[in-house]
């Protein structure tokens, strides 16, 4: 074959081998789940959330359908995420167990981030903040009831009882002198006559001088005369006892913050955020499975206070006990409600990213006015 012939050709087959190898495909790179995109078990199984009543955030409607500010911001998150959920109803303190141990892929209400439920759970972003709030009975006075309980405490019929002996005391030293030479007007018998002297003894303290006793003897009128000056300063101590009583009760019934719940009888929810901040400042409180059940021993007078958190206890305030209760407007410290998850779990960002975007958003404004704009 001439060198010519036999060169075309092995250009030929080059060209061939060359063309003919299939090019390289490109290694397709991996790509990180959307937003959205579920972490566990294909994303496809809806998440079971915990929840509580707890209004304005968690409560069932009147179509009985769960609603709330928690409830409304929960659903919108779900919606970013392409993923379903069941709520089910368990007390406090199953929440955070519940949620710990997995049971439960979420928890949401007025559920507050404290340090003690962070070191169990992890929790989403704060969605709202607020504060302890303090209801206390609109009258603080409590009308004569309050009043009569003010004045007829142990502390006073101690002092009545000992005013008591002091007169039965005055009487019975001038009965002694009048007994002989004035018994027409102290009687000589023992009994009759030291209750003669005790009805001298009081209307001469009272200044009221019925004229009906008077000492007559020279022994007895000293008796008088030392009893009156007596009487005067005992008087005066009394009087200022009896005022200071009335005054400082009704100040210390007109409860206008949290230095005041020292002195005063205070419920609370129990396991609630309220408990722990009355037990941390050293305040007895009264704990009580309800905010209402809390109302309704605060509008009996069993308590004289009831704290919680604001925005739960002014939603209640006016919903069942408008006129009955009265909220104080100052809240106490600050309280961060949050979405609890399992410790460690891979929906935490996906979640705060859709819990940031959302309550930036006009719709989370509307929503917060729609519930909380009037109180």
């Amino acid at each position: 074959m001439p060198f010519a012939t036999r060169l075309i050709a092995a250009l030929a087959l080059s060209l061939t081998l060359a063309t003919g190898v299939p090019a390289q495909e490109e290694t397709p790179t991996e790509t990180q789940p959307a937003l959205g995109q579920a972490v566990e078990d294909g994303g496809t199984g809806p998440l079971r959330v915990a929840t509580r009543t707890a209004p304005p955030f968690a409560f069932v409607g009147p179509d009985g359908e769960w609603t709330g500010i928690a409830i409304e911001l929960f659903r919108a998150v779900a919606d970013e995420l392409d993923r379903s959920f069941t709520l089910e109803e368990v007390p406090l303190d199953d929440m955070i167990d519940g949620t710990a141990a997995g049971t439960y892929d979420a928890a949401i209400a007025a559920l507050s981030i404290t340090p003690g439920r962070e070191e169990r759970v992890d929790f989403s972003f704060p969605f709202y903040s607020t504060g302890l709030g303090i209801a206390v009975h609109p009258d603080p006075a409590g009308g004569w009831l309050r009043v009569v309980r003010n004045i007829f405490t142990w502390q006073f019929l101690a002092v009545l009882a000992g005013l008591s002996t002091v007169l039965v005391a005055a009487g019975g030293a001038v009965w002694a002198f009048e007994r002989r030479g004035n018994n027409e007007e102290f009687h000589p018998d023992a009994l009759h006559g030291i209750g003669d002297g005790f009805w001298w003894a009081a209307v001469t303290m009272t200044t009221v001088g019925y004229g009906d006793k008077a000492p007559r003897t020279l022994g007895g009128r000293i008796v008088g005369l030392i009893w009156m000056f007596t009487a005067m300063l005992i008087v005066a101590s009394f009087t200022a006892a009896i005022a200071a009583s009335l005054t400082v009760g009704q100040l210390s019934q007109g409860i206008s913050g949290i230095a005041d719940l020292e002195d005063a009888s205070v419920g609370v929810v129990s396991a609630a955020t309220g408990a722990d901040e009355m037990a941390a400042r050293g305040i007895r409180a009264r704990g009580f499975d309800t905010i209402e059940d809390g109302y309704d021993a605060l509008a009996a007078g069993r308590i004289d206070a009831f704290l919680h958190d604001m925005p739960l206890l002014r939603w209640i305030a006016l919903q069942e006990y408008q006129g009955e209760i009265q909220v104080l407007p100052d809240p106490i410290g600050r309280q961060d409600y949050g979405i609890a998850l399992p410790e460690g779990d891979e929906l935490r960002e996906p979640i705060n990213r859709a819990l940031l975007a959302y309550i930036r958003s006009p719709e989370w404004q509307a929503l917060v006015t729609r519930y909380l704009g009037g109180m």
